[in-house]
C-alpha cells in the first residue's frame, strides 16, 4: 500500500482520524475499532505524522480502515488540497494536536471536528495558556472535546474551549494496553531470545540517552547479588545501539547479544545482556520480564507507556518524568504495581527488592492489571459520542 493511499469515491459519511506518532496511534486503535462497530457503513481514513506511526496504524487497524496517508505540513496550500479530496464529514484529532490551518480548512467544508483522548501535558499547558489568543479561534472551531481526565478537561477550558463542549471520557490507552496481548507472545519470545522459563529478567524499555548508562550501571550492581540476571535493553531509538555498545565497552562489560543477529542464525550462547536493535517487539518482550524499568522518565521526556508492561501483570519502575502518563502512573502507584525511582541507587534497591520477593511482585503486578481493567471502556464512550455527533450533524 503506498504511503499516500486515499481511495477515490469513498461512500459517505467519511470519518478522518489523525494521530501523529506511535503513542497517539496506540490510543487510536481501540477507538477506531469501537467506532467501526457502531457505524460499519462509515468510510474511515487515518493520517499520521511519522513513519513509525504510519507503520503502527497499518499493522494494527488496517482491517477497519479504508485509507492511510501522511499528513502534510500545516500550510494552507498543502492541507486545503487534502481536505478538498477527502471532504470529511467528521474529523477527529487524537490527544492534543492543534493544527490551526488544517482545522480551519476542515471547518470550511462543514465537517464536525472532535478532539478525542484529549490530553494537555504539564510541559505544553503554560505555552498554550500564554498563546490563548492565538489558539482561541482554533478551539472555537472544535465541536467536541473528549478529555482523558478531569485535569485535562479543566486545562482545555482554561485555554478557551467552551465548557458545554467538554466531556471527560477517560484514556483509551487503558483499552489499548489490554486489547493487544497475543497468547503466543511469551513462548515465541522465549524461543527467539533463548530465555528459560525460570530466568530472572530485567527489561528496560524505551530508554533514552542518559538512561542507557544508568541501566547498565544498575545492572552491573545487581548481578553481584543476582549473578544469573538477564538484561533486555530496548532503546527508544534503535540507532542508539552503537552508543549503548560503546558504553558497555567503556564499562568493560562483555559484548551484548543483538536481536538482529537472530535473523542471521546467531545464538545467544550465554550472553546476559540483550539489546533489541529492532522495532515493534517491545510489547511482547514485556512478557519475559521479572521486573520492568520504563524509560523517558529519568530524563525529561514525559515518560513512555507504563500501561503496556502493567497489562502483562509486571511490576513497573519509572523515574520522576511521567507527565505524559500521569493518570496511568497514579493508578499503578496506588495499586503498588508502579514505583517511582529517583536515580541509580534507588533503582538498584527497588529492583533487588522485587527480584528477592517474586511472589509478592507477582501479586502486586496482578493487582495493577486488575486496576487497569477497571479503567477500560473509554474507547466505547468516545466512539458512542463521535457516532452521536455524526448522526446529529444530519449527514446520514
Amino acid at each position: 500500500m503506498p504511503a499516500h493511499f486515499i481511495p477515490e469515491g469513498l461512500p459517505k459519511p467519511r470519518v478522518w482520524f489523525h494521530a501523529v506518532s506511535v503513542g497517539e496511534v496506540t490510543a487510536l486503535g481501540p477507538l477506531v475499532k469501537a467506532f467501526k462497530m457502531l457505524r460499519p457503513s462509515a468510510s474511515v481514513i487515518v493520517s499520521t505524522g511519522t513513519e513509525t506511526g504510519q507503520d503502527k496504524a497499518r499493522e494494527s487497524i488496517s482491517d477497519v480502515v479504508d485509507g492511510f496517508f501522511y499528513l502534510p505540513l500545516d500550510y494552507p496550500s498543502f492541507v486545503n488540497s487534502v481536505v478538498t479530496r477527502i471532504q470529511p464529514d467528521l474529523f477527529v484529532l487524537m490527544e492534543t494536536e492543534l493544527w490551526p490551518n488544517l482545522i480551519h480548512s476542515i471547518k470550511s467544508v462543514g465537517a464536525t471536528i472532535a478532539l478525542a483522548n484529549g490530553r494537555i501535558s504539564d510541559r505544553s499547558f503554560p505555552r498554550y495558556k500564554r498563546l490563548r489568543k492565538f489558539f482561541s479561534p482554533t478551539l472555537e472551531s472544535i465541536d467536541l472535546f473528549l478529555m482523558a481526565s478531569e485535569r485535562d478537561g479543566q486545562r482545555i477550558a482554561e485555554m478557551g474551549a467552551l465548557a458545554e463542549r467538554i466531556q471527560v471520557t477517560g484514556n483509551t490507552k487503558f483499552d489499548a494496553a489490554l486489547g493487544q496481548i497475543p497468547e503466543e507472545a511469551e513462548a515465541r519470545m522465549r524461543d527467539l531470545l533463548d530465555v528459560g522459563d525460570s530466568a530472572q529478567v530485567l527489561v528496560a524499555g524505551s530508554t533514552h540517552p542518559g538512561e542507557h548508562e544508568v541501566v547498565l550501571d544498575a545492572y552491573r550492581a545487581l548481578i553481584k547479588q543476582f549473578p544469573d540476571l538477564l538484561l533486555i535493553l530496548v532503546p527508544r531509538h534503535v540507532e542508539k545501539t552503537a552508543q549503548i555498545m560503546s558504553a558497555m565497552r567503556d564499562l568493560n562489560m562483555e559484548p551484548p547479544f543483538l536481536r538482529s543477529s537472530v535473523e542471521a542464525g546467531e545464538k545467544r550462547n550465554g550472553r546476559k545482556v540483550i539489546i533489541v536493535d529492532s522495532t515493534g517487539e517491545l510489547y511482547q518482550i514485556f512478557s519475559l520480564a521479572s521486573v520492568v524499568f520504563m524509560g523517558g522518565s529519568l530524563v525529561p521526556k514525559g515518560g513512555q507507556n507504563i500501561l503496556e508492561p502493567a497489562a502483562w501483570g509486571k511490576m513497573v519502575l519509572f523515574g520522576p518524568s511521567t507527565e505524559d502518563f500521569r493518570d496511568a502512573r497514579d493508578v499503578l502507584v496506588n495499586a503498588g504495581a508502579g514505583i517511582q525511582v529517583e536515580g541509580i541507587e534507588d533503582l538498584v534497591q527497588q529492583i533487588a527488592g522485587i527480584l528477592s520477593n517474586p511472589d509478592g511482585a507477582q501479586r502486586l503486578g496482578k493487582k495493577g492489571r486488575e486496576e487497569i481493567l477497571r479503567h477500560v471502556g473509554s474507547a466505547r464512550k468516545n466512539a458512542e459520542l463521535l457516532a452521536e455527533h455524526l448522526s446529529t450533524s444530519q449527514i446520514v
